[in-house]
């Protein structure tokens, strides 16, 4: 059983990957600005302890590092969602302050303070994979969205940096398996183990690994795309939202994928 961390786990992608760890049996915790709304959409698994709702607002995060240290600690996570977001649909340069610092808030400064308190929390052999939802109107350069599109790519750049800082040699490999590790101390000769024990450690995949998935516009209860045809872009594919889901879990759980921006938008940027 996993220990799934989920912002955003009361709406759209976020409930539907809840759901989805539910359905697989792990346990999920989820910071939910409304508590209220997680009590009614998940009361049977609250009260089953199957999710633990956590309330915090992520688009005013000051203390949020000091709340997950004190609130995370209990539980072993060891996958994190970074779903909660919000949209703007507004040219950058009508945006003022404090529509901008939200916007940020809420996707980017959440997902820095959330890593560095699970980096804290995690032992010296545990595994951790997480994913951030990113989104196609960066790359796409969206100027209806300007503030959420900077965000967002924020969020692809962050990934890539935190990455490179996890990822030296010291600390790059999932332990070894007890099979593998009789396999290689039933060799002769150390230079014979070592070589072993080399080649399954390259095969064992990251130990820490971070990704975000830049999905296109994806169809949930809450879809209104309205604004795309006001500005001609209606010719955008609408993604089923299970897809979008099937494709977070693969990147939580490939071993060998880390620092990477995946996007899922049937070539509608090309």
């Amino acid at each position: 059983m996993k220990i799934v961390l989920i912002t955003g786990a009361t709406s759209g992608i976020g409930e539907a990957c809840a759901r989805h760890c539910l359905a697989q049996g792990d346990r999920v915790v989820a910071i939910c600005r409304n508590l209220d709304k997680a009590r009614d959409k998940f009361a049977a698994e609250i009260e089953a302890g199957r999710l633990v709702p956590l309330h915090y607002d992520l688009s005013c995060n000051d203390q949020l590092y000091k709340f997950c240290l004190a609130e995370l600690k209990p539980y072993s996570i060891d996958r994190f969602i970074h779903c909660a977001g919000i949209t703007l649909m507004q040219k950058v340069t009508s945006t003022g302050h404090d529509a901008m610092l939200k916007m940020f808030e809420t996707h980017v400064f959440a997902l820095t303070e959330i890593v560095r308190a699970l980096l804290r929390l995690r032992k010296p052999e545990q595994e951790l994979s997480m994913v951030a939802l990113s989104s196609i109107s960066a790359p796409a350069l969206n100027c209806t969205t300007g503030a959420y599109s900077m965000a967002k790519a924020s969020i692809d750049y962050y990934v890539r940096l935190v990455n490179k800082q996890l990822n030296t040699p010291s600390r790059k490999y999932l332990p070894l398996s007890e099979e593998q590790l009789a396999a290689v101390e039933a060799l002769e000769g150390e230079e014979q183990k070592d070589q072993a024990r080399a080649k399954a450690q390259a095969q064992a995949g990251f130990m820490v690994r971070i990704n975000s998935l830049a999905p296109c516009m994806v169809d949930t209860p809450m879809s209104d795309f309205s604004f795309l045809q006001s500005q001609g872009l209606n010719t955008l594919p609408l993604l089923p939202l299970a897809v979008v889901v099937q494709e977070i879990f693969k990147l939580l759980e490939n071993k060998y994928v880390s620092g990477k921006s995946v996007i899922l938008d049937n070539g509608s940027i090309l």
